[in-house]
């Protein structure tokens, strides 16, 4: 039973290690990017 246990222990911590970068608060995906610039304007249209 001894092993099971250690074999359990490292399962979970494998299992934490792999959530973490999940929980972080601070992911780039989560901050906003700049507007978009305008860069060709439909010249048609402005008349």
């Amino acid at each position: 039973m001894n092993e099971g246990w250690i074999v359990l222990g490292i399962i979970v911590i494998f299992m934490l290690g792999a959530a973490l970068p999940l929980l972080r608060k601070d992911r780039p995906d989560d901050t906003r990017l700049p507007p978009a610039k305008e860069t060709l304007r439909d010249w048609r249209k402005e008349k």
